[in-house]
């Protein structure tokens, strides 16, 4: 099954240096040596901004994606090091790898996951022991996969066995082991540009037909590996041993329905499993999207990813109306465009007698994370504005042997004005409100014109000395120091923009000042409006990552950081973007 077929989890992203290029394009140099330099420097450009992005895939996978302008031109499997190259690379270079060519019906179960058979590869069965790519390749070779109507590549691949082998196979059992593939969430990452046409394959003029049968290619593969069990049992009997423990292991039985009428039956085990275990004793109310993350996603069998997209609901909310409508909970909008739950009948029969199951615990190992400021239960920083010392007012608070560079609150700043009034007589005795001004105090607050003006009310003193200082602030996560920054915090910004077909795009910027984890916004984004996300480095900022969300959803965002990151909304940007709701008609 292909490593991309499902959603991989990002883990970092690194924009290369000059020298890594060099680095990766003598490596792709070893592994392709038909790219010319010309080839990778149109695919790694000198100038262009090229990501290294480490995922872990579905199953488990390390892997790192190598991304030029959106697409991934290459990927690196981590535990092997080896490099492939995408179809948008194999697009531009179709002769890259060895290439076998197979029906167009065979595409949709490439798709699906499935790889490909011998009975679905095309040959030329005159060419006897060099029908399979001339008898050249070796057990877990590198090839891409046509189509007999066009010569792109639509996926790449490791060969099953070698070439020898897949000719007396007969046409039984596994060809190749698929990798990745046009239309797998790899290629959905990136530009998403549809398979180009390059022309019509050279092909047998004698050729099998294309027939559909899966239970056949099971059972030929079944027989095959038998085969090669016996094979490897002569030359080592306890690796037999173990071959023979783990291959039904790898086995399992396909579950042949709709896959949305699958998905339907796994999103009501999981509604109803989670309100007899983690939600048993939930506080009301709850969001929505919290619920479906924090409870049905946790109560669904281990190893399978619960999304509403591919449900006949096609929304969560859609989902949770229908169970509302069936009177098992109770929803409403506390805030415009946020919906949460506000309780559940425990005594309905569907929840009542519904039997839990106890899932097997699955240990593994977990790779490390970077653990943000507050851990895994967000806590907002505590943000204090400040007011820097510089050199405008450096002699006034040299005197309390403050230095350059310290920031200040307003009442401390307010503090050392009384202090200093106070020791030099500056207070008219008579009108306690006014403060008379020394060379000092003259020389910060004055400004031209005003060389007449030897005397101030105090609250306009103290205005005008903050306002020489600099601009500061200082951010506290909980559990450690407040660091103290120079310069105005900046705010989470929200912008909406036009994408091809004019269709409207939010994005979002600046959560990591704040320790929020875009990734993980971006999810709560992805559940809450049902609306597709991305996560990507910023462009032209200097550093930070944007969070896409298709359509205009500014009030979606603007609520979540309001509402469960508890960002103040004066750090909050580009809220009068939201679309205006609807006038009702009378």
């Amino acid at each position: 099954m292909g490593l991309f077929v499902r959603p991989f989890r990002v883990k970092s992203n690194t924009q290369m240096k000059g020298s890594d290029k060099k680095k990766l394009k003598a490596q792709l140099k070893t592994c392709f040596p038909d790219l010319t330099d010309d080839d990778l420097n149109h695919l790694i450009p000198n100038k262009d901004e090229i990501i290294t992005s480490k995922v872990y895939t579905y199953g488990g996978e390390s892997v790192l994606l190598y991304i030029s302008n959106r697409d991934c031109v290459f990927f690196q499997l981590e535990k092997d090091k080896t490099f492939f190259p995408t179809v948008y690379t194999l697009w531009k270079h179709p002769k890259l790898l060895p290439v076998f060519t197979t029906f167009v019906p065979v595409m949709a179960k490439i798709a699906n996951g499935a790889d490909l058979m011998l009975p679905g590869i095309i040959t030329d069965e005159s060419k006897g022991i060099k029908a399979y790519c001339e008898g050249l390749l070796e057990k877990g070779d590198l090839v891409s996969i046509n189509l007999t109507n066009n010569i792109a590549p639509i996926a790449v691949g490791r060969t099953h066995r070698s070439s020898e082998d897949m000719y007396m196979a007969v046409g039984r059992g596994k060809g190749v082991d698929i990798i990745h593939s046009y239309g797998d969430q790899l290629w959905t990452a990136g530009s998403r540009v549809e398979v180009p046409s390059l022309g019509v394959p050279s092909l047998p003029h004698q050729q099998k037909e294309y027939v559909d049968n899966d239970e056949e290619d099971e059972e030929d593969d079944d027989e095959v590996a038998k085969e090669e069990e016996e094979l490897a049992s002569l030359s080592s009997k306890l690796e037999a041993a173990k071959i023979s423990q783990k291959e039904p292991e790898k086995e399992e039985p396909e579950d042949t329905r709709d896959p949305v009428v699958v998905m339907d039956e796994l999103m009501d085990n999981a509604f109803y499993q989670s309100w007899k275990t983690t939600a048993k004793k939930i506080e009301f109310p709850i969001l929505t999207s919290n619920y479906f993350r924090l409870h049905m996603v946790k109560s669904a069998p281990p190893g399978v990813v619960l999304d509403p997209k591919k449900s006949s609901y096609k929304k969560l909310t859609k989902f949770l109306a229908n169970k509302e409508r069936h009177g098992m909970i109770k929803i409403k909008e506390l805030q415009k465009g946020v919906e949460s739950i506000m309780a559940v009948d425990l005594e309905h029969e569907n929840i009542k007698y519904f039997r839990p199951v106890k899932y097997a615990k699955v240990e593994e190992d977990k790779p490390e994370e970077n653990i943000l400021p507050c851990d895994k239960e967000y806590c907002p920083p505590r943000i204090v504005e400040l007011r820097t010392v510089n050199s405008n007012v450096s002699k006034l608070f040299a005197n309390f042997k403050i230095i350059k560079g310290r920031g200040m609150t307003g009442a401390e700043v307010r503090d050392i004005i009384v202090k200093y009034v106070k020791e030099n007589g500056l207070q008219d005795p008579v009108h306690k409100s006014i403060v008379k001004l020394d060379p000092i105090l003259a020389e910060i607050v004055l400004v031209k014109g005003e060389n007449h003006v030897v005397e101030m009310k105090w609250d306009d003193l103290s205005t005008r000395v903050q306002d020489r200082m600099s601009d500061g602030y200082s951010l506290q996560f909980p559990g450690q120091p407040a660091e103290v920054r120079k310069g105005k915090l900046d705010p989470v910004e929200l912008t909406t923009a036009s994408r091809s077909g004019n269709k409207k795009i939010t994005l979002i910027y600046n959560l990591e000042t704040y320790g929020i984890d875009p990734q993980e916004f971006a999810h709560k984004c992805q559940v809450g409006v049902a609306a597709s996300t991305a996560v990507n480095p910023a462009v032209n900022r200097k550093s930070g990552n944007e969070v896409l969300i298709q359509g205009n959803q500014i009030a979606f965002a603007t609520n979540l950081l309001l509402e469960y990151y508890k960002i103040p909304r004066k750090y909050i940007k580009g809220t009068e973007q939201a679309p205006k709701p609807k006038k009702k008609k009378k």
